[in-house]
């Protein structure tokens, strides 16, 4: 029987199937459930509270059937006829029906919900607007809430997304709603757990919370809390290990016990030898281009010290020993490090044997190999059989085809034996493959060395570059893939979605070292800080803990954007154990830790991620001046994938965003090198800076954050003598304006919930450690770090807008006239998108040109590397292309493109540039300084008509005459190449390293009899402020005489005159003095900082 046929009995007839005569009188139980349900939900509608989801989530599946049943009779046209036949309100059963399907769909917003809700907030905002004007008086009696700071206290969603824009009052807001929850709500504190990523972060909402608001409520990191729940789990007893003791146990696998495990160590080897350095594998030309001029070409020979080759410098005619062998490309590199590994002996690029040649450069095939009396040549093409390469351009394509040609034909003729091979290959072999197949069938063996004897001589070699490279690749994976809550099966089912062979290799490296690791800790009973989080979770869901024992109401994430995904399982298994209510705090502008292990779509997809919940936005600013806001907002909303939002600032600023640039031409090096400019290009900023406090009557002391994108930044800066650096802290002193500003250096990373005045940005240029940097990390890190390809350096534009937003006034960046940074560029050329960012100097690059690298080809744009060439007895700048599209190489870059020929007037000479009297020129290297030699001159222009490809001519110089060989080339036998000992790093004197870089000194001071650590500059100039040390060393004894206990206990000397140099005004930075600790803070923190605020005002 149908539905409809059923329903209709219903309508029609009693129980039993009887007529229903009596239907008028009696009320069907389904109209007595819609009666129900409707008094219920209206109860709910009624009383005085902000109704979550979990409020009327039961209704739902409780009330599914009966909406069922009433969508069938509106669909069947059957439903007027139900309430005639029983004489029902329709009024009833439509308000049922249009409730049940505004709510039914816990994703979406119920709109009366949202009404009642919105009607709720609005009235609490007026009934309780005395309660919320000082809910933080204790912490600060002038912060007033804005009323989306008070919505968010207000509001009581399941799950809530607090998303705050920088300077907006994030650890206020989340104050607020602590002491609302327990006054208003009462809620235990023990019942509200507040959750941040650091522990700085931490000790800032405590102050807060527990310090100023006097509210008992646990505030933890992520990690303590998971340790927490393992302990509640009778989990006692783990001892707590850093990232430290993974690398300890890794390393120590690789060089001792993975030699038992013979499979293993074949892999390693092969991965040493073909896949160390990851190949590029995207199709930017500027990218591959990035990546050449950074990868690393040595050879396994020349890593375990097996390489050595004397050469004579042709200027010098003094022996030079080289001990690196460094290739063009990773393709070459795998070749060497085959022959080395199968027992073939190969020489790189060894000059042909027959002279017959480019008429002006000499013959260099790519490898020559000799095994007993057989010797042949090998050139690897870097294009694929059918001739393709999408680097280059059809007519570039048919050059090199051509040149292919033209070299098969050479060692024909010649009849020497030529082994080729090509990038890839029809059949998607390995290019290795074809290689052994063409070296059998040239009469070659392979002799493979022992796996076991290269490992070890590999181990054993200079702390070995590889083990250590790779254990630090190793630890980085294996902390996301547990951050991101893996297990080891999840390596078996990487290793059935890869098909990159470099990928499955590393990670059946990668499980044996994980599964290493982990036996370790169990083995010492030990924990790490992934585990912690990793165990609580799984203890959880298991329902191995009970609820009793974590009775939380409310969980509140401070910094949202930085949630992982083993902390997010953290977060949501306890959620369902307690059943408590999440809210997360953050902005997704600020999201720049992916690096170790953040997922940012656990953020911009919140409800999605926990089924439902609402977004609320806190949009006011206090900290930037709304010129600078739009600036920021603009430029990280030009990724259309971060969420949108308009933040709004009472403060107004003029010139918000000025971009001052220096000219950044090589320097002489005792002057600071290029960073000499740099330096005074920032004290001319802080100059600037001055001048805007003098003219708009602010702080005398200016207070001046320097951000770098490394920590090498400060070190940098201080080459340039403008500026002093303290080894012992880390920080940064001007050596012009001394105590007139209050400087301070961190990383851009490290300044994130942190403000100053002024922010002057030093690093903004284009370079591989710039801003954008251009670090790549490792592909296979791809399977563990959550890589945002939204827009072009998504991370890195989110790390800028972190920048910008630091100050509190205007941000500088200062940039290089010839290299300004893509953001630099970009805020320049868009002038309708940034119209209050000011330029001070010149840009001699064009800002909307493509950027480009620097030591690149001037004929065909490829990185350049430096190295000795052996053919040519000379240091030069090689091009990286493949030499059948472009040969370049110069000794001086001066020349421009003059690049080195094979002189046509001697046997052995070479044209080199050389220095003229208006331009540069060829000159040939057997030329005299008593104007003896050979003399021939090539001018650009003529060296511009003589440059043609005439490969395969015959040698015009063969029987042209040697004006000057240097008789120990000619009459002396080359001796033999020594036995190479690792090569040591040549150390600078002491003093030349004191020399290069700005140091402060430390000089004791007795003042009345106790000895003070002075800071100074080199030329013993106190950088210490005397007054202050003063004003503090009387406050030290005040306190003590009162607290009747000695000085020293409350400060020591040292930590007096680091407070007296530094000057911090807030927590966090007085937490940043060494000697201070929290309990000490705790007691005398806010007496000091209220001691140097004063001194600082007067």
């Amino acid at each position: 029987m149908g539905l409809l046929s059923f329903l209709k009995r219903i309508i029609h007839t009693g129980k039993n199937g009887a007529p229903n005569r009596q239907a008028s009188q009696e009320q069907p139980e389904k109209y007595l459930s819609t009666l129900k349900f409707n008094q219920e939900f209206r109860q709910i509608l009624s009383e005085d509270r902000f109704i979550a989801r979990s409020d009327y989530r039961a209704f739902i599946t409780e009330y599914q059937e009966l909406a069922d049943f009433y969508r069938v009779l509106t669909d069947s046209g059957m439903l007027k006829d139900f309430i005639k036949q029983h004489r029902l309100q329709e009024q009833e059963i439509r308000f049922f029906q249009d409730t049940y399907e505004d709510i039914r769909d816990l994703k979406r917003d119920a709109v009366i919900i949202r009404k009642h809700n919105d009607s709720y907030v609005k009235r609490h905002l007026e009934s309780e607007k005395d309660y919320l004007d000082g809910i933080l008086k204790e912490c600060d009696p002038n912060i007033l809430l804005d009323d989306e700071q008070r919505e968010v206290v207000l509001s009581e969603e399941d799950h809530t997304l607090v998303i705050a824009g920088a300077g907006a009052g994030k650890t206020t807001t989340v104050a607020a709603k602590v002491r609302y929850l327990v006054e208003k709500r009462g809620i235990s504190p023990k019942q509200i757990l507040v959750i941040s990523f650091t522990n700085k972060a931490v000790g800032e909402l405590k102050e807060r919370i527990n310090g100023n608001l006097k509210i008992d409520c646990p505030i933890s990191t992520f990690h303590s809390v998971g340790y927490a729940i393992l302990r509640k789990g009778d989990n006692e007893g783990q001892k707590v290990v850093e990232g430290s003791f993974m690398y300890y146990i890794i390393n120590e696998y690789l060089k001792s016990h993975v030699l038992q495990n013979t499979s293993l160590v074949q892999k390693l080897i092969l991965f040493f030898g073909s896949y160390f350095s990851a190949p590029y594998e995207g199709d930017n030309i500027n990218e591959y281009f990035q990546f050449v001029s950074k990868a690393d070409f040595s050879t396994l020979r020349s890593n375990l010290h097996e390489y050595a080759q004397q050469i004579i410098d042709r200027r010098s005619l003094k022996v030079q020993t080289l001990n690196n062998e460094t290739l063009r490309s990773v393709e070459e590199v795998r070749i060497a490090n085959y022959l080395y590994l199968n027992g073939i002996e190969y020489e790189y690029e060894p000059m042909y044997q027959y002279r017959i040649l480019d008429a002006n450069k000499p013959y260099t095939p790519d490898f020559r190999i000799k095994q007993g009396d057989k010797t042949a040549y090998i050139e690897h093409f870097g294009i694929t059989e059918n001739g393709q390469n999408n680097r280059y351009t059809p007519e570039e394509l048919e050059r090199y085809k051509a040149r292919v040609n033209d070299k098969i034909r050479l060692h024909r003729k010649h009849r020497t034996d030529l082994i080729y091979t090509f990038s890839a290959y029809n059949d998607r072999r390995d290019f290795l493959e074809h290689l052994e197949e063409q070296l059998l069938q040239h009469g070659f063996e392979l002799r493979p060395r022992p796996v076991e004897a290269v490992y070890r001589k590999l181990v054993d070699s200079e702390e070995s570059k590889y083990i250590t490279k790779l254990c630090v690749l190793l630890c980085n994976f294996i902390g996301n893939f547990k951050t991101q809550g893996y297990k080891a099966e999840k390596f078996d089912e990487f290793k059935t979605t890869v098909h990159n062979v470099r990928t499955k290799l590393f990670l059946d490296i990668c499980h044996v070292c994980y599964l290493e690791y982990q036996k370790a800790l169990r083995e010492r009973h030990y924990i790490d800080f992934q585990d912690m989080i990793n165990e609580s979770a799984e203890l959880i869901h298991k329902k191995q803990i009970q609820k009793e024992k974590l009775d939380f109401k409310y969980i509140i994430v401070d910094e949202y954007q930085d949630i992982s995904r083993q902390r997010y399982n953290l977060i949501r298994e306890l959620s369902h154990l307690c059943d408590a209510k999440i809210i997360g705090v953050g902005d997704d502008w600020q999201s720049i830790y992916a690096f170790s292990g953040s997922v940012l779509p656990l953020f911009t997809r919140f409800c999605e991620e926990l089924g439902y919940g609402q977004e609320l936005k806190i949009t006011k600013t206090y900290r930037n001046a709304q010129e600078v806001i739009d600036i920021a907002g603009t430029f990280i909303q030009k990724n259309t994938a971060q969420i949108r939002k308009k933040l709004i600032s009472p403060k107004k600023i003029t010139n918000p965003v000025i971009i001052r640039t220096y000219d950044d031409s090589f320097c002489p090096a005792e002057k600071g090198n290029r960073y000499l400019q740099l330096g005074l290009a920032v004290n001319q900023t802080i100059e600037e800076i001055l001048k805007y406090n003098a003219l708009e009557k602010k702080s005398h002391t200016a207070s001046i954050l320097l951000i770098g994108r490394y920590g090498f930044d400060a070190k940098h800066l201080c080459l340039s003598k403008e500026f002093i650096y303290d080894e012992r802290t880390g920080r940064i002193y001007s050596a012009q304006f001394g105590s007139k500003i209050k400087l301070q250096f961190l990383t851009a990373h490290s300044s994130k919930g942190l403000s100053a005045d002024n922010v002057i940005i030093i690093n903004a240029k284009d370079d591989v450690y710039g801003f954008p940097s251009k670090v790549d990390d490792d592909p296979v890190l791809n399977l563990v770090v959550s890589n945002d390809q939204s827009y072009n350096y998504a991370e890195e534009r989110r790390l800028f807008y972190v920048a910008l937003t630091r100050t509190k006034n205007r941000v500088f960046l200062v940039t290089p006239e010839k290299r300004p940074s893509a953001f630099i560029r970009e805020l320049l050329n868009d002038t309708e998108s940034y119209p209050n960012v000011t330029l001070k100097g010149i840009l001699k690059a064009d800002p909307a040109a493509p950027l480009t690298a620097e030591n690149r080809c001037p004929i065909c744009g490829y990185p350049l590397q430096i190295k000795w060439n052996k053919n040519y007895g000379l240091k030069l700048w090689i091009c990286t292309n493949d030499q059948e599209i472009c040969g370049y190489m110069t000794n001086d870059r001066k020349g421009g493109d003059l690049s080195i020929q094979k002189c046509d007037w001697c046997e052995d000479g070479y044209l080199i540039v050389k220095p003229g009297k208006q331009e540069y020129f060829l000159g040939c290297t057997n030329y005299r300084s008593d104007r003896s030699g050979c003399g021939r001159m090539l001018n650009r222009d003529h060296y511009l008509m003589w440059r043609k490809d005439e490969f395969g001519l015959e040698d015009h110089s063969v029987d042209k005459p040697s004006y000057f060989k240097p008789e120990t080339a000619e009459k002396e036998e080359m001796p033999a190449a020594p036995e190479m000992l690792p090569a040591k790093k040549k150390e600078k004197p002491a003093q030349e390293r004191e020399n290069r870089m700005n140091l402060v000194t430390y000089s004791v001071q007795e003042i009345n009899t106790e000895k003070y650590p002075i800071a100074t500059n080199q030329e013993g100039t106190p950088l210490t402020d005397m007054e202050l040390l003063a004003r503090l060393r009387a406050l030290r004894q005040r306190i003590a005489e009162e607290k009747n206990i000695p000085a020293y206990w409350i400060f020591q000397n040292n930590v007096l005159v680091q407070l007296a140099t530094d000057r911090p005004t807030t927590r966090e930075e007085f937490m940043e003095v060494k000697g201070v600790g929290e309990k000490r803070y705790q007691l005398y923190g806010n007496d000091f900082i209220a001691e140097i605020r004063k001194y600082m005002e007067e």
